[in-house]
């Protein structure tokens, strides 16, 4: 089938289609996510940020994304939010520095994830988009609902996201001279 084969029940093309992500700040990084799997955000008055929340009669199972990505911790700051995220089978809520809102953007703005990248962030990071003089690095949200047994520690991962810090500086770098 076509690329630019029309969906069903739309009179747009696929390929025109753009895409909704939620800019967020985790750690002083710049993050999307898909902005279709997200059902809310709550601040932290609305709900505690430790504990699995129930919305509506629905529980969400809170995941410290942080830790996750093996990004050092600063603590519950003030502004934080938590996002309410669910898929087929999952709900969970992540916990942010800031939302920056809602980035509307072309899938030609899309920029793949750098290939140099072979370690476990290839699973965590879909692309990146440009967003504030630097880019937001696209997060799976697949990943981040998984079920996690324990928090990934090993020293592939750990140095997997400093490369990425790394290619997210340079990135920054390059868009300032943009």
């Amino acid at each position: 089938m076509s690329a630019l084969a029309k969906q069903e029940g739309s009179g747009r093309s696929i390929s025109t289609s753009p895409q909704h992500f939620l800019i967020i700040t985790i750690c002083g990084r710049y993050l999307a996510l898909d902005a279709e799997p997200i059902q809310g955000v709550l601040t932290n008055e609305e709900a505690s940020p430790f504990q699995d929340l129930v919305v509506q009669g629905t529980v969400y199972g809170v995941i410290d994304l942080a830790l996750r990505l093996n990004l050092p911790s600063e603590g519950l700051v003030e502004g934080a939010r938590l996002v309410l995220l669910k898929n087929e089978s999952s709900r969970k809520s992540v916990r942010v520095d800031q939302v920056h809102g809602i980035l509307k953007v072309q899938k030609s703005q899309v920029l793949p994830f750098p290939a140099q990248f072979r370690g476990p962030e290839r699973r965590w990071y879909l692309g990146m988009i440009p967003f504030n003089h630097s880019v937001a690095l696209i997060l799976n949200i697949a990943w981040i609902l998984e079920d996690q047994i324990q928090t990934p520690t090993s020293s592939s991962e750990r140095y997997g996201m400093e490369s990425v810090v790394a290619a997210q500086g340079a990135a920054e770098s390059k868009n300032q001279r943009c």
